[in-house]
């Protein structure tokens, strides 16, 4: 009984594709929405060009990241199909 139980808790309710294409598009999505905002925000604040520029240099940085985490589930996902991923450790969905 108590392994069935484990069966059905692994079982995936997605396609991991489809898991990666959702990832990929929420990142994107958050990267941008992270740009506006903090522009937006940086531009009604009363600043020095100093800190101006510091400010949007981070806003630009940290969308970046949102991007370059969206390419990288993206790239993930496609290395998976092809199953050349080998990740380290001990696989703990083939139990039971």
């Amino acid at each position: 009984m108590l392994r069935r139980i484990v069966r059905v808790l692994w079982r995936p309710l997605t396609s991991e594709s489809r898991d990666a294409s959702a990832g990929s598009i929420f990142l994107y999505a958050a990267g941008l929405l992270v740009f506006v905002l903090s522009t937006l925000e940086i531009a009604s604040l009363r600043l020095t060009e100093a800190q101006l520029v510091l400010g949007l240099l981070v806003s630009i940085c940290v969308t970046m990241q949102f991007i370059v985490l969206g390419m990288l589930v993206e790239v993930r996902c496609r290395l998976h199909a092809a199953g050349t991923d080998k990740a380290p450790g001990p696989d703990i969905r083939n139990r039971g």
